[in-house]
């Protein structure tokens, strides 16, 4: 990079002012050294020191690109040194940030996980900090409810090479059986099957698991007896230094399924018959380049939690899994991550549209406990925007409910209206995750608004900015919920109101473990 630098450097010195055909010049080798690095990577049997050459030239092709973007007028060489200068620092200090990485395209993802496997390296933590570019070429297709419940069995029935599943929930129970018999009779079919799951979510490491043999011991057995792929998530195995072991309350709370590298499910569902029955949730299906961002960071999380995959096998699953989308669309779309002490573009997005929004701004999330998130909405409310929130209107977890409510006085004083979920059966267990603003701004995954999901959890959202997706999301998903949900009112008993204080008090304090 420093090479690079210093290149431009000269260029600029030499000439002090630059045509317009300089920049497309640059811009047009940028493109072709992108085609390049992308054509290395997606070949049947790619040459992994091709690839990692063209991707080099692709990064200096693109650098030379966005120095001159950035420096168009320069006066003297004094001041093209300074400007190089800084921007090397700013560079240099980027890189260095594990919260704000420079963006990737899924390609250069793929080509991270192709590498791994054919080097064997061992993937850390680092591997999997990803910030993604936007995409354009995608179709995105919201799914509450029992939706997504016969959407995501009928892929899987016809799913021909690969099923892979990131999960935090799952149980022995009917909806556990029903997808563990599924996925069996897939992986006889020769189809990759691989499952990602939190150890914990799983029910893989209480105190029964020490002296019995759980049901769930039984689920996992079964799977792996009959040829499915199965690693577990656990923070206290993974930690190599001594702070890493003493900040161990970490979860992967993600939900992914990517079924045979061109469909993609990504939202708030887990394998657990009370999800199915009694919990309002909600999947997107994507298909386009999102599928492969979603895709490579599930790979690299199963080979970070002890999957293996044989380095001379890496063609195949290049071929397999990594090939060029064939379902395109023209939806706006990337993949946006919480990762424990790297990004959080989730985290970062939901701040950055909440203080963008001029005219309407809907959440719907049953854990809003996070102090700075709850002041940017009751600041937007009070800037005049049409705020709204959609909580459970029966607690899933009474502790994350006291917590929320112990904020709605302020909000509602802010201007905010909150909707008590009812559903259409009266149910109100309400689990989706989801926001949009104006037309313009979409995002629907795990990811909840308190502080273990914005800072502790591994999480996984899908943002958009096409507008037709925020509008489906807007008129299938709020407006809907909007009528079977009532407006919360205060307590009138003072002891109630007492108790919501007091309550959330306390919960206040435990908010970073809740």
């Amino acid at each position: 990079m420093r090479f690079v630098l210093l290149v431009v450097f000269s260029l600029l010195a030499a000439f002090p002012l630059y045509a317009a055909a300089d920049l497309q010049t640059a811009c047009s080798n940028m493109q072709k050294a992108l085609d390049a690095y992308q054509a290395a990577v997606l070949q049947p049997s790619p040459d992994f020191r091709l690839v990692s050459v063209k991707r080099d030239e692709y990064l200096a092709a693109k650098q030379v690109y966005e120095t001159l973007k950035k420096i168009p007028q320069i006066q003297n060489e004094t001041k093209t040194r300074t400007q190089i200068q800084t921007l090397y620092s700013v560079q240099k200090k980027s890189k260095e940030d594990p919260e704000h990485p420079r963006p990737i395209t899924a390609s250069q993802a793929v080509a991270r996980v192709l590498e791994k496997i054919t080097s064997g390296a061992r993937v850390t933590e680092q591997d999997m900090n990803n910030s993604f570019e936007e995409t354009n070429d995608n179709t995105l297709e919201l799914q509450p409810d029992e939706t997504f419940w016969h959407s995501v069995t009928k892929d899987i029935q016809g799913a021909k090479k690969s099923i892979h599943i990131q999960m935090f929930g799952m149980e022995a129970d009917n909806t556990g059986w029903e997808f563990a018999r599924m996925l069996a009779e897939k992986a006889k079919q020769g189809v990759d099957v691989v499952i990602v799951a939190d150890r914990s979510g799983a029910r893989m490491m209480g105190p029964k698991n020490v002296y019995s043999t759980t049901e769930e011991e039984k689920l996992f057995k079964f799977y792996k007896d009959n040829g499915v792929k199965v690693v577990f998530y656990a923070r206290a195995t993974k930690a190599t230094t001594l702070g890493q072991k003493l900040d161990f309350f970490h979860f992967d709370h993600r939900k992914k399924f990517v079924i045979d590298g061109e469909i993609g499910y990504v939202g708030g569902y887990t394998l657990q018959q009370t999800s199915r029955e009694t919990k309002h949730d909600m999947m997107v299906r994507c298909q386009g380049s999102v599928v492969q961002q979603m895709h490579a960071e599930l790979m690299l999380s199963y080979l970070y939690s002890g999957g293996k995959i044989p380095p001379a096998d890496a063609a195949k699953i290049s071929a397999r899994d990594f090939s060029p989308p064939q379902n395109r669309g023209t939806m706006n779309g990337r993949m946006t991550y919480n990762i424990p002490r790297g990004v959080h573009d989730v985290q970062a997005d939901y701040l950055r549209e909440i203080d963008s929004a001029k005219k309407y701004l809907y959440i719907i999330n049953p854990y809003i406990t996070n102090d700075e998130m709850i002041d940017h909405i009751a600041a937007a409310a009070k800037r005049g925007v049409d705020v709204r929130m959609v909580h459970p209107g029966s607690a899933e977890n009474s502790l994350n409910d006291t917590g929320t409510r112990f904020h709605f006085e302020k909000l509602q004083k802010a201007g905010v209206k909150i909707y008590l979920y009812q559903g259409e059966r009266g149910l109100g267990k309400l689990h989706a995750k989801g926001m949009i603003r104006d037309d313009s701004f979409a995002s629907i995954g795990s990811t909840n608004m308190d502080t273990m999901s914005l800072r502790g959890n591994y999480e996984s959202n899908v943002a958009s900015k096409d507008a037709g997706f925020v509008k489906s999301v807007r008129e299938n998903l709020f407006e809907k919920d909007f009528t079977v949900s009532t407006l919360y009112q205060p307590p009138k008993s003072l002891w109630e109101r007492m108790k919501i204080k007091v309550k959330g008090g306390i919960a206040e304090l435990v908010d970073r473990f809740d």
